[in-house]
């Protein structure tokens, strides 16, 4: 009799195991990896000039010739701000 009750409830007991093993173990968030809008900072000018970059957390820095000197692009943490100080990494190239 204890082995019906053992064969009935051990298939639920995988079956739940398996389903807080994929939840346990499961692929968490990820950063989304994508081109971002940086900004040049001329004197006396915050995000001045418009410039293509990248939000990637390793590479070089984001900067841009203007005007003949090159100068680091920043991104906006705010985007109703007109404030550039956020850190911006150089796009990929397609290879």
């Amino acid at each position: 009799m204890k082995t019906k009750s053992v064969r009935r409830v051990l298939p639920l007991f995988a079956f739940m195991a398996a389903v807080a093993g994929a939840f346990a173990f499961g692929q968490g968030e990820s950063k989304v990896l994508a081109p971002e809008t940086g900004w040049i900072n001329l004197p006396g000018q915050p995000c001045a000039v418009e410039v293509q970059c990248d939000n990637r957390s390793t590479g070089p820095l984001c900067t841009a010739i203007y005007q003949g000197t090159s100068h680091q692009a920043f991104g906006k943490s705010d985007p109703s701000v007109n404030i550039c100080d956020k850190v911006l990494r150089m796009p990929l190239q397609n290879q």
